[in-house]
């Protein structure tokens, strides 16, 4: 093992982790929902529903990250956003809901040896 494969190794899982410790925000139904760096907006912008005082919307993502982190990033940043947690089913991927001001938002997270998928379901009424 040569001197620069601890410090290439090192360097790899340093950007793995990373992958999931940044975001940027998307907004769906009108509401800003975080989605780890790593994560692409799948083909389609999503789906959005208003009617009688009631609004939703869902869009999906693809990427690289591994599920479990993908799941820790959302049990971390949601509540830090002031989302209450409700609802939670964790095996190899997951669903996990949140609410806050009378929206609820529900994340479903699973993935293979291909790529992660995390899908965002965001409904409540309409102001």
């Amino acid at each position: 093992m040569t001197a620069s494969a601890p410090i290439l190794f090192l360097s790899a899982m340093v950007l793995i982790f990373a992958g999931c410790s940044r975001s940027y925000d998307e907004k769906i139904a009108g509401v800003e929902i975080p989605i780890p760096r790593g994560m692409k907006k799948s083909d389609g912008a999503g789906v959005e529903v208003a009617l009688l005082g009631f609004g939703g919307g869902q869009s999906s993502f693809r990427g690289q990250l591994e599920p479990g982190k993908v799941i820790e990033f959302y049990e971390k940043e949601m509540p830090s956003r002031g989302w209450q947690p409700n609802l939670g089913v964790i095996s190899k991927g997951g669903m996990l809901t949140y609410a806050k001001d009378a929206r609820t938002v529900m994340i479903t997270v699973g993935g293979n040896n291909e790529a992660t998928t995390v899908t965002v379901t965001v409904g409540g009424t309409v102001r």
